[in-house]
């Protein structure tokens, strides 16, 4: 596989609608993961109605379930993009998520916590195989010239759609929890069966759009699949991105993730304040995700990376010493999330544009998994 040169496009080739529905279901399709595992994770959790089911460690258990199939499952799912339209890929796996919260309003209608982690695990099986989709979709619809500040756009909606699907879990949670004969045990599937359909719906509106490589044999080797395609971009810009983006997500999202539980007794502060300082990480990760990609203008900037990577080290490291007072970490904590998306957005928008049109959904599965 040969990278793409990275040039200009001088040519308009933007479909703007098609982008417009794309970041819909997108959108729509986010909400409804984190929706999903907001209601389970406050089932599981101490003095749930599920608490009892599965025991101590419950939550992590459900975080795992919706992240493990992206890392098994992203390089075969890649495959499928590039074999087939992504347009048809995109419109199948919404389809498939339509069925997935049948399944889930059954498991909370009959209260059974198995059937509804079981949704969640398809729901996640679902969202790997539209993500190499949904991001190698981009650069079909969008020319060199906007392709940044659509990954700036499509990201922050969807870190507002992960926070809003997590906020919204709570009231429904509380709503169902309680009183879980009929009508009210349907509340809960109806709410992710309404977002399915809008999100099924909203892909409709995406252009039509040829296979990249319709005679690529699919191989059912879910971990083979990865090698290949390493093996193919071995010794190329696109190497060197992918792994500094892994490099970077890691860094980033496993500090957030191991740091920001801490402060509730760090600082002494309630679990909503500790949420308020999650979803004001995301917030501002997407702020800045679409803030790069209105910097980036019409071209790929990767000199934004070195911006990003030395604010957001800095700044972690002055989380470390910093006086423990909530306002601080706030505004410290939010302009950390601002420049990790000067990295995310360069990154992301080069790892499109270098991957040949014929295995962009292979190399998107790779990313994805990393």
């Amino acid at each position: 596989m040969k990278p793409q040169a990275a040039s200009k496009l001088d040519k308009p080739g933007s479909n703007l609608t098609g982008f417009i529905f794309l970041n819909i279901s997108q959108f729509f399709g986010a909400a409804n993961d984190n929706l999903l595992k907001q209601v389970i994770v406050f089932g599981v959790a101490a003095g749930g109605i599920w608490a009892n089911v599965m025991g101590e460690g419950a939550q992590a258990y459900v975080s795992l379930c919706l992240a493990v199939p992206f890392v098994v499952l992203s390089g075969f799912a890649g495959q499928f993009s590039d074999r087939y339209s992504k347009r048809h890929v995109a419109i199948a796996v919404k389809m498939l998520e339509i069925v997935i919260a049948l399944v889930a309003a059954y498991g909370f209608v009959v209260a059974n916590v198995w059937i509804v982690l079981a949704a969640m695990i398809l729901i996640s099986v679902q969202s790997t195989f539209f993500t190499p989709a949904k991001f190698g979709i981009l650069p079909e619809i969008m020319d060199e010239a906007h392709l940044s500040r659509a990954n700036g756009t499509i990201n922050m909606f969807t870190y507002i759609a992960v926070i809003l699907g997590g906020a919204i879990g709570g009231p429904i949670y509380d709503s169902y929890a309680p009183d879980t004969s009929w009508p009210n045990a349907a509340f809960p599937g109806a709410i992710l069966l309404v977002v399915a359909i809008l999100g099924t719906a909203a892909t409709l509106g995406v252009p039509r759009l040829r296979a990249q490589d319709p005679k690529l044999k699919i191989k059912f080797d879910l971990f083979g699949t990865y090698i290949a395609t390493w093996r193919e971009i071995r010794r190329t810009a696109l190497q060197s991105v992918i792994v500094a983006w892994s490099l970077f997500y890691m860094i980033v999202g496993g500090v957030a993730i191991l740091i920001l539980p801490d402060y509730k007794s760090l600082l002494g502060i309630s679990a909503t304040r500790t949420a308020m300082l999650m979803a004001l990480l995301g917030i501002c990760i997407g702020v800045g995700d679409y803030a790069a990609g209105r910097v980036s203008g019409h071209r790929i900037r990767p000199g934004l990376i070195p911006i990003g990577a030395i604010g957001t080290t800095v700044l972690f490291f002055a989380l470390a010493v910093i006086p423990l007072n909530f306002a601080v970490v706030l505004s410290f904590l939010a302009l950390t999330g601002f420049l990790a998306g000067f990295v995310m957005v360069p990154l992301q928008t080069m790892t499109q544009h270098l991957a040949s049109t014929d295995q962009r959904g292979q190399v998107l599965g790779l990313w994805s998994c990393l």
